[in-house]
């Protein structure tokens, strides 16, 4: 099957023509700023109609964009100090820490259903903190926010302006000067 051209003689005789305007206007750029004798050589050849659809006017070379510095970044904010972590060589290490006793005991006792057993400890171990829970952040998600209500107690937080707190502000985005 033969492939369809849409490219009749009229649009490619218009091609043509804007292919050879847009040259001769580069060239009329490239001598306005660096002069006629300064073309390499077969680029002058163009013809070079005599009306112009662009005046030419020799304007001041184009300036560089005087741009502030960046502000400094601030001094970065020493993290409190790791708890030591205990560890029995007898002891199968897991991941998640083991519930209390306490806790452990709610699956035992009353029904799902009513609200007790399995659903209350599930519940009681949803209200704890990440920190509580596990040794160590398992997933990436998890170290964002890892001892955050240590950080920020050390921070300096102020009352969030729409909906933008101070310690995701500072420590989260990147420091280009934007915020």
């Amino acid at each position: 099957m033969a492939r369809q051209s849409n490219l009749d003689t009229t649009k490619q005789d218009f091609l043509k023509e804007a292919y050879k305007k847009e040259g001769i206007l580069r060239n009329k750029w490239f001598q306005g700023y660096f002069g006629s004798n300064s073309l390499p050589p077969g680029l002058g050849d163009i013809d070079m109609p005599t009306s112009s659809p662009m005046p030419v006017t020799k304007a001041a070379k184009p300036t560089l964009i005087k741009i502030k510095p960046a502000p400094a970044t601030p001094p970065e904010r020493p993290l409190p100090p790791a708890k030591p972590v205990e560890v029995d060589p007898n002891v199968k290490m897991s991941e998640m820490r083991p519930p209390t006793p306490e806790t452990k005991g709610m699956i035992y006792s009353g029904l799902s259903a009513e609200g007790d057993g399995r659903k209350a400890y599930l519940v009681a171990r949803k209200v704890k903190d990440p920190e509580e829970k596990f040794e160590y952040p398992l997933t990436s998600s998890l170290e964002v926010g890892w001892n955050i209500k240590e950080i920020s107690k050390t921070a300096d937080i102020k009352q969030a302006h729409y909906g933008k707190s101070r310690i995701i502000r500072d420590t989260f985005f990147a420091e280009n000067g934007v915020m």
